[in-house]
């Protein structure tokens, strides 16, 4: 039979435990997404929303607002987690499919890829959560980092409504 003292020590034991590894996993999440995970994120995304006007990523930021979702500590971790490993999952397709990195393939391989990955449910689901956050990027206020100076409005001819933030609310 485990007396109080006992119960308290084991307890702090396994709490402490849980905290290293919620902090090992943060850290790993954080170091995990270099920069290649950017440049394959920003190449999914430059083929989904190519346009011709250059707004899809360098003017939109949609690569700073996909780090700073990264970075978010508000944002759950699992999905995180999830769209770090989707690029991950991405670039194992491509080398099983093409013996390449997806930032490796031409424009019809990438086509190829990305069909054959849609019809998958992590390459759906994935697809679908990059999908809305290049859309959150277009639509949300300039204060959040994404959609510079309002481009992805004038783009769309989108008209936001008042009052506007004034800062990002913590």
């Amino acid at each position: 039979m485990i007396n109080r003292r006992e119960l308290f020590q084991y307890g702090g034991i396994v709490g402490a435990a849980v905290l290293v590894g919620i902090g090992a996993r943060q850290y790993a999440l954080s170091h995990n997404a270099g920069s290649d995970t950017f440049k394959t994120f920003a190449a999914v995304i430059d083929h989904l929303f190519n346009d011709a006007d250059g707004y899809v990523t360098s003017q939109l930021n949609v690569t700073g607002y996909f780090k700073a979702v990264l970075a978010d500590k508000r944002i759950d971790i699992e999905e995180r987690e999830y769209l770090v490993n989707g690029v991950r999952w991405l670039n194992e397709s491509a080398q099983e499919e093409f013996d390449k990195a997806f930032l490796s393939l031409n424009k019809e391989h990438r086509e190829a890829l990305l069909k054959k990955i849609s019809m998958l449910r992590w390459g759906d689901n994935w697809l679908y959560k990059v999908m809305g956050y290049y859309f959150e990027t277009v639509f949300s206020d300039p204060v959040y980092g994404g959609n510079v100076e309002g481009k992805g409005w004038k783009w769309l001819d989108y008209h936001p409504g008042f009052p506007r933030p004034n800062e990002v609310a913590i």
